[in-house]
Order: structure tokens, then sequence, then C-alpha cells
């Protein structure tokens, strides 16, 4: 879990809490006991929902979450030679970041240790609890086995539940996920009436009907899972006090909800709760006893009887139906926190696995190539070819294509005068048209243009074409920042873009086409460009993307590099010596 994730969870499971609270305080006039316990269900299910696979069930939601572009702060510090030339060459702007990836390995180490004591400590407890079974003994008295088997024919109870008493408990309580044992303290047979027998018997085999020793468990666990939040570790004990006025008003309904009976069952919590307290698992068990602050609340309860309403089971419902609404409201936010490492799906795509590996040092590091006449998409490493990272310098190509659909520049008229900054490289600091700009990778120049042409014209046109994760939140967001794009997506894009399948002018096309144009060699003409993204003064992710135009055949191609050195000159570098292996660019 990421130090991010974990903020989100909290806000939202403390927000889902705070639902629940106020509704209880506000409108528990308008619930029935049973469903005011429901509404603590709704918290479960915001409190899994971190935990849902989204990743393995395609579902797609407007809203993005990334973390990649925190705390991102653009330097003129580079790492390369700033004397260079050449489109092979690192125009390179590095990033300065808060080391986040530290704080998430942190965060999520932390977070691990905690779930692990939790379950540590739950595991020890449910031990104890399983000796404190076996050293139980079986309940010999007549009248208390035939009260036993009473209850649990008017309960309609059909499964065996081992009756047993102990010395070692002073309350009685029910337990158990498969094997079900409801322990009695040793001294019910010597001090204890019948009436209180009875009493305490339905309220256990109503914990049981009513599955609360089931669903025990998987509060307890979500509660591990949210160790951190104190928020939770309350709505626990608030839970707990509701499942046992449920479990209350359940018993008095058994009873026939009469006045007289209600007291007597009243009497008989107080004389659990004022015998001697000694330590039980309660987070594991289900229990008549409670704290002195859940214990007047029932008492208050009691006395009051259970008051029936037509309307109220539909006011119920009402109330159920928006805290539902509200929780699934949560469902698009957590789905898209389970995607900030976004995985572009191929399936359905004419693909052939390729084994490259002799010519990377990395196995984070993919290339793929798409043949136009085939209709064929070659790949190495399939799953980095889905991974969305960082267009950074390659995202330039559609800066310019946008810039020229807003009318920022014409094709023929892509000056931009220097604005007299002094940049790491000498060929930035002077005026630029697109083609040196495209040459030399000028950021500033593009960097203009973006503003020029305004963020919400930005995101439309990269909705328009299908760009990558279409995400600009961030201020530079194509450098190593909030937009993302997988190598698999670049050719296709790349492909659109040159077959004209983007809906734009075909001679803002062509003046970008023109300012991608590398090298020739023989009939084959290199179009491309690449990309390096620089963090903390470490190259990180290198990018050659482009394509090469032959007589015969159109191949388009990106080559993504995840290793110690990722720049896109070593990315380029690799990438010819692919292509010439291939016989496609020699």
């Amino acid at each position: 879990m990421t130090f991010a994730e974990l903020l989100l969870v909290m806000i939202l499971s403390s927000a889902t809490i705070g639902i629940i609270l106020l509704i209880r305080r506000f409108l528990a006039g308008q619930l029935a006991p049973a469903w005011r316990y429901y509404l603590w269900f709704f918290l479960l299910g915001t409190l899994m929902l971190p935990f849902f696979p989204f990743k393995q069930i395609r579902m797609k939601y407007p809203l993005s979450i990334h973390h990649g572009h925190k705390m991102n702060i653009v330097s003129n510090s580079v790492s390369t030679d700033t004397h260079q030339t050449g489109w092979m060459n690192n125009f390179s702007t590095s990033v300065a970041r808060i080391n986040i990836p530290l704080l998430d390995e942190l965060t999520n180490a932390v977070w691990i240790t905690g779930v692990v004591i939790g379950i540590i400590v739950v595991l020890i407890t449910q031990l104890r609890l399983m000796l404190l079974i076996n050293r139980a003994n079986p309940v010999h008295d007549k009248e208390i086995n035939e009260i036993f088997l009473t209850c649990k024919t008017q309960l309609s109870i059909r499964k065996k539940i081992k009756l047993k008493q102990s010395a070692a408990v002073t309350s009685p309580f029910i337990c158990g996920f498969f094997n079900t044992y409801l322990i009695l303290p040793a001294a019910t047979e010597k001090g204890s009436s019948l009436t209180n027998i009875r009493n305490v018997t339905l309220h256990e085999l109503h914990h049981y009907k009513s599955r609360h020793v089931h669903w025990n468990y998987f509060f307890l666990f979500a509660t591990v899972l949210h160790w951190f939040n104190p928020f939770v570790w309350y709505a626990l004990k608030e839970m707990r006090l509701d499942r046992e006025i449920a479990c209350d008003a359940a018993v008095m309904r058994s009873l026939g909800n009469r006045e007289e009976k209600n007291l007597d069952y009243g009497r008989t919590i107080l004389h659990y709760a004022e015998r001697l307290k000694q330590p039980q698992p309660d987070q594991i068990i289900n229990s008549i006893r409670s704290s002195k602050r859940h214990l007047k609340k029932r008492i208050l309860h009691i006395t009051c009887g259970i008051q029936y309403a037509k309307n109220l089971i539909w006011k119920s419902v009402v109330i159920f139906i928006v805290l539902g609404i509200v929780i699934a409201s949560q469902i698009p936010v957590f789905r898209a926190a389970s995607s900030t490492d976004e995985q572009y799906n191929i399936d359905g795509k004419n693909v052939a696995e390729e084994d490259l590996n002799r010519f990377f040092n990395s196995e984070r590091s993919t290339f793929v190539l798409y043949s136009m006449k085939a209709d064929k998409y070659y790949i190495h490493n399939k799953k980095q070819s889905m991974q969305r990272v960082s267009p950074n310098s390659t995202y330039k190509i559609f800066s310019a294509l946008i810039a020229l659909e807003a009318g920022v520049i014409q094709p023929t008229a892509t000056d931009v005068e220097w604005n007299g900054s002094n940049y790491a490289y000498k060929t930035w600091n002077q005026n630029q048209n697109l083609q040196s700009a495209m040459k030399n990778s000028v950021t500033w120049y593009f960097h203009y243009l973006d503003q020029q042409v305004g963020k919400k014209t930005i995101q439309d046109m990269l909705e328009k074409y299908h760009y990558g994760n279409i995400d600009t939140s961030a201020k530079n967001f194509w450098l190593e920042s909030s937009l993302k794009i997988s190598p698999f997506e670049q050719v296709e894009l790349l492909r659109d873009f040159n077959q004209n399948r983007l809906g734009v002018k075909p001679a803002y096309r062509k003046a970008v086409k023109a300012s991608m144009m590398l090298e020739k060699k023989g009939d084959a003409v290199l179009y491309g460009k690449t990309g390096t993204g620089i963090v903390n003064g470490k190259a990180l992710n290198g990018w050659f993307i482009g394509f090469v135009e032959t007589k015969s055949d159109t191949y388009y191609f990106a080559m993504n590099l995840r290793n110690g050195n990722a720049t896109g000159s070593n990315a380029a570098k690799i990438t010819l010596k692919i292509l010439e292996e291939k016989q496609i660019y020699k």
C-alpha cells in the first residue's frame, strides 16, 4: 500500500464511518434494531474495496489517480553533454522529485508489519480460545440441556452446537466459524436461575442464527487490514453495540415482547455484568456482556421494548438505498487508485511475441514493432509493452500537432522567438521553428505551444487521439508526471497519425511528419522521436518511437528502456540494431 493509497483509504473509510454515525445519531428512530446493525456492512464493503481485484476485472471509469507526478520540479540540470547536436543525442531536462517511491516502500513496510502483528495477535487469541474450548467440560445438567434444546427448536436451528461449561469464563458466549460452541460459566449449574439460563441461551443462539458469529470474523479481518485508522477501531466497538442491541431485540421478540419478560431479560444481562470479569477474547466471541457505556444503552432499549411500526421497514430501505449509493460512488475512486501502474489492454490484437533479450540488460524494457502489410504486432516483453509510463519528449510530436490544430502555429509559420533565458543546451538558446525544435528536442518551445493552446484544448485533443491515460492534471504533465502512455499505444498512435486516421488536416500531418524525418538509407526513410526521463539526475525512462517507410511496407516501432541508463539515445541505438537484424533498415 502506497502512502497516497493509505491516505485515500483513511479518508474514504473515515467518511463512511462519519455518515453511519450521523445516521445513528439523527435517524436512529427510523431504523429497526437489526437494520441499524446492518448499516455497518456498508463500512465492511468500504474497508474491503481497496483490496478488490479491480485489475483482474476490466472496468472503465472516468476518474484517474496517478502518483508519479507529485512534487515534481523541472530543473535545468542535465546528465548529458550540453554541446551535443544530432537527432540521436539526449536533450533532456531533469525532474527533481521527492523520493515518493522510498516513502511508498516505507509506508508499505509499516502497513504490512502492522497487518502481520494483527494477524499474529488474532491467531494467538484464537489458539487460546481453542485451548479453553478443549479444556471445557460437557454440561450434564438435564434442565440446562432441555432448555438448550428447546431454544434451538424454537429458533429452528438444526446444526449441531456443542454445549460446554468452563471455570475459566464468567460470562456465556458462542463462538466458532465451522464448529460452533456455546460456553457457559461452570457456576451456571449451581447459582443461576432457569430464567437466566433460558434468556442467555436465547441470546447466544440468536447470535448464531443471525450469523453474527461468522460475520464477526470478517469485521475483525477488515479491522486488521485497517489497523492504522483509529476510527475503524472505534467503529468496530459501535458495531458490537448495535449487534448486541439487535440481538436483544430478537430475544425480546422470542419472549413475546412482554414488559415482564423484557425486564427479566434485562436483569439477566445485569446478572452477568455484576459477575467478576475475567479476560475473554471479545474480538472473536459473541458474548452477552458489554462495557458499562454500552450496557447502559442496551438496558434503555430493553426497558423501552420493541416499537413496531408499519412504515419502519420502508424507512430503513430508503436509508439503505441512499447509503448504498454513497458507498457505490467510492468504487470508481478505488478502481482508479488500483490503476496507478496502468496497463493497456491488448486482448484481441494480432500479436506475436519475440525474444530479443540479447539486446537488453533489463527485464523492464520492451520493443513493439508493427508491420502494416502483415497487420501484425511483434513484441518483446508483452507485459511491459502494455505498461503506461511518462512519454517525456515523445509527446512533442502531438504537442506540435495539437498546436497546429489549435491555430497557434501554421504549417508555413512555426517560428517562435527565444525569450533570452539561458538554457543548458546551446542549440536551445536561439529562435526556433518546428523543424529545429523537434530535431534538438527544445523543451521550452513545446512548453510555449502548450501554454498558448491551453490545458482544456490539450485535454480535448488527447481524448480525440486516444492518447494514453489522457491525464494533464500536473503542471509539466508529460515530463515524468501525470500523462502516461504504453509502448503499444505509441505504435498504434503513430500508425493512426501516419495513416491520417486522427481526423487532422493533411497539411498539419505533413508538417509534423517532416519534422520527424531523421535519415534515409536506400529506399527506406526513418522517422522518429527520442525521449529521456531523468529523475533526480538519473535516466530512468528511455524512449525511441517512430516508423520506417519502405517501398514494400511501413513498420511502426516503440522502444522503451527502464534500466539504470535508460536514455533516448540508448533506446535509438538498440532499435537501429534490431531493425538492421530484421533487414528493415540497414
